[in-house]
């Protein structure tokens, strides 16, 4: 008992002496100020890392298989085929299930992506299917993480764009990263300029499944029937038009079940996939092909197809993307374990200094860019999207809110003690607890595998200790001004007494807090909040 008292005493003691010392209380306030200054510099300086949207675990990732338009379903296999290969033999996988032309069953990331209308012989999607998570040592970000380097190293055949889509972050966006580039000058120049902006993405490190958001210029061959030749031939328009038909599409010759059945079996003729398969895509390939094909006349020629056609060649016609009525070509890209804000400043960077000589750079916002060219006054302008728009938006929107929940406690705090002096230093005493949240996210990071981020759900749970710290302040003050007004003891004597009294009611919530926080400490969307809770806690009770 005694040894408790003489505890107590200890404390009240050196509250007591902190207080009475002008030299003790100036250390304490230029100690708390540097801690304050130095964990804002742990995010200047990316010791400690932001990434405001959490990545959510998953059970399953997609692959997209994109080849340049104008490859054949059979080149667009072989591809897939060479990921299937890569795949089978990892124990995580449970299924895989592959859709060639068409998109996956309906899924969240299919649906912002806009990946639910693509179609066409150069696309696939393979929808991977992993263990549940109790059942595997690695998570779906690590195994992504892993397998694709390993895909797309070993998978380049066709030049494919193979990208590992998993899970979205938080609400809808096309991408992690997205540079949307506008401008009035024509089409081809701009498409021209923002592959030159591709090829910065393509050097930035952390990034992966780096694509532009368009059309590909690609050669396609029409086939017109000499009506002149194919009369000469003694050889029927009809039976030129079906065999080109049966050669390249297929179609239905025949049924199997009765002529007066309500529903119709067809017997669809088409060659075999050896037949139709070209060497490579060019007009001597594809009149080789034709060639080989023949048809029969009445006087018992074989007249080949190629005789028959003319082979024309042509380019496809761009579909032209607006914005604002502006041409807009959006260059997309996703991070690979890193947020997309370190990636998004280095881009930005490297944009300004490359092309400051050439053009005249104004920065019209934080993010965004407009470059003039300095002889033919050519504009372009740069607008970031994706989750970096998201995550300016959180700012806001959490910013917003801490303000309003600051002047609530504010003016609740200068109504209750009528005093505006007292309101506002149980305001900036919460402000300790930055530090704290700071830090323990600098601290937690040492021990995870992964970055840990300073998310979202941190300043949720910055905007909670507001609150907390301000009920901590509130236990002692009300118990200061009571002992003063009935016992007249000094402003000094009551503040110590009132530490040492009030000292264990506090840490048993403390120690609550921290308890029920360590719950959610090692969740991936709401470790943030968890940490968060921790280390503000703790750094307000110190």
């Amino acid at each position: 008992m005694s040894h408790n008292k003489n505890k107590i005493k200890w404390i009240e003691s050196f509250v007591y002496n902190l207080l009475e010392s002008k030299v003790k209380k100036f250390f304490i306030l230029f100690s708390m100020f540097a801690i304050l200054v130095s964990s804002v510099l742990l995010v200047s300086s990316i010791m400690v890392k932001v990434k405001l949207l959490p990545q959510s675990l998953a059970d399953n990732f997609t692959i997209y298989v994109d080849l340049p338009q104008g490859k054949s379903i059979y080149e667009t296999k072989e591809v897939t085929r060479c990921i299937l290969k890569h795949l089978k033999d990892e124990e995580i996988i449970t299924d895989m299930s592959v859709f060639y032309g068409e998109s996956t069953p309906i899924d969240f990331s299919a649906m912002i992506k806009s990946r639910l209308f693509d179609s066409g012989e150069n696309i696939a999607n393979i929808l991977v299917n992993l263990k549940r998570e109790e059942f595997r040592d690695e998570n779906s970000i690590f195994a992504v993480n892993r397998l694709r380097p390993i895909i797309q190293e070993n998978c380049k055949m066709h030049n494919p764009n193979i990208k590992m889509v998993e899970s979205p972050a938080g609400p809808p966006v096309l991408a992690a990263i997205v540079l949307e580039v506008t401008s009035d000058v024509q089409y081809k120049k701009l498409e021209d300029f923002s592959y030159k902006l591709k090829d910065i993405f393509e050097n930035t490190p952390n990034l992966a499944d780096i694509d532009i958001v368009g059309d590909e210029s690609y050669t396609t061959f029409g086939l017109v029937l000499d009506e002149n030749k194919i009369i000469k031939s003694n050889i029927q328009l009809d039976q030129v038009k079906k065999i080109l038909y049966i050669a390249f599409e297929g179609m239905d010759i025949a049924f199997n079940n009765d002529a007066n059945a309500q529903n119709q079996i067809p017997i669809h003729l088409v060659l075999s996939q050896k037949t139709k398969r070209f060497k490579d895509i060019s007009k001597e390939s594809l009149l080789s092909k034709l060639s080989s094909l023949k048809l029969m006349n009445p006087q018992g020629l074989m007249i080949p197809l190629s005789e028959l056609v003319t082979i024309k060649e042509q380019t496809n016609e761009h579909k032209i993307v607006s914005k604002n009525l502006s041409p807009m070509v959006a260059i997309v890209a996703g991070t690979d374990m890193e947020s997309q804000l370190y990636p998004l400043l280095d881009i930005r960077t490297k944009i300004i200094e490359q092309y400051s000589s050439i053009y005249e750079v104004e920065e019209v916002t934080m993010f965004d860019l407009k470059l003039t060219h300095k002889k033919t006054k050519e504009v372009f302008n740069l607008h970031w999207d994706g989750e970096q728009k998201l995550s300016i938006d959180t700012i806001t929107d959490l910013s917003i809110a801490l303000g309003v929940a600051i002047l609530f406690i504010y003016f609740m705090m200068a109504v209750y003690y009528k005093n505006f002096s007292i309101a506002g230093a149980i305001i900036l005493a919460s402000f300790i607890s930055v530090a704290g949240v700071i830090y323990a996210h600098w601290i937690y990071d040492m021990f995870t595998p992964s970055t840990f981020y300073l998310t979202g759900t941190s300043l949720i749970g910055f905007i909670a200790l507001i609150g907390i710290n301000s009920r901590n302040s509130l236990l002692v003050i009300d118990f200061v001004q009571q002992l003063v007004e009935q016992k007249h003891l000094s402003v000094q004597r009551a503040i110590s007494v009132s530490v040492q009294t009030r000292a264990k009611p506090i840490l048993l919530t403390v120690l609550a807090i921290i308890f029920a926080s360590m719950l959610l400490a090692t969740d991936p969307v709401f470790g943030g909040l968890g940490i968060a809770l921790i280390g503000g806690t703790l750094a307000a009770y110190a």
